[in-house]
């Protein structure tokens, strides 16, 4: 009881870090400088899957690998080990010597093959193939759009990962957690000149006068 309770308490705390950041993300994304042509190869990319997505067979079995697969990595991330791994279009399963609360939920801000096609970028981009770029950016925005849908549907559904941790802590976390790596992959694949760190930092501190404004309120209320 102690820990559910502790649990909706962080959850309800990282909620204006969730407005704070996406307050930022809005605002970055109108204001940074972006390589030129790229982002609507992202775009056409996230649009073709959208389309694949709604017209042809979902691509269900390839998700609940990649799900799997990030178990793996955070938990090797984390000095653990995998002893056994399953996936199968019906659900898959992955057991691991260790576990915490970031190795469970990574499948679910963690996009996989976007991260694995931005590997792939930079090595085109170290073998001089300037060429295959466009393409690859293309496949890093169906890649993203495939990870925003398939965990949207997958959260709609019964998660043992969720509820190991609860609803009112994962969803928030996955949540900021998406918008997050949502602005690393800005900077790393779209932007000319924008600085994470500053994003960062400025994402805190939107956070930060959110908190300070519920507390001034809330301190109204009582005082009356």
């Amino acid at each position: 009881m102690l820990r559910r309770t502790g649990t909706i308490l962080l959850g309800i705390f990282l909620i204006p870090f969730c407005i704070g950041f996406s307050w930022q993300l809005a605002d970055t994304v109108f204001i940074i400088t972006y390589r030129p042509l790229i982002p609507y190869w992202f775009t056409g990319g996230f649009l073709l899957y959208l389309i694949i997505h709604f017209l042809f067979k979902q691509p269900i079995l390839s998700y609940v690998v990649g799900h799997e697969l990030t178990h793996a990595l955070f938990a090797i991330l984390f000095g653990g080990s995998v002893k056994a791994f399953h996936a199968s279009e019906k659900g898959g399963q992955v057991h691991l010597t260790k576990s915490n609360f970031v190795i469970t939920l990574a499948p679910y801000f963690f996009p996989l093959y976007t991260f694995i096609t931005l590997v792939a970028i930079w090595l085109a981009r170290a073998a001089n193939a300037p060429a295959l770029e466009p393409w690859l950016v293309l496949l890093a925005g169906a890649s993203f759009a495939f990870h925003i849908v398939l965990t949207a549907i997958f959260l709609q559904t019964d998660q043992n990962d969720i509820r190991e941790h609860g609803a009112f802590f994962s969803y928030p976390l996955i949540f900021l957690f998406n918008i997050i790596l949502t602005a690393l992959l800005i900077r790393l694949l779209l932007a000319q000149d924008m600085s994470y760190p500053a994003y960062l930092i400025d994402g805190i501190m939107k956070s930060v006068r959110l908190i300070a404004l519920v507390i001034l309120k809330l301190y109204g209320w009582i005082a009356q």
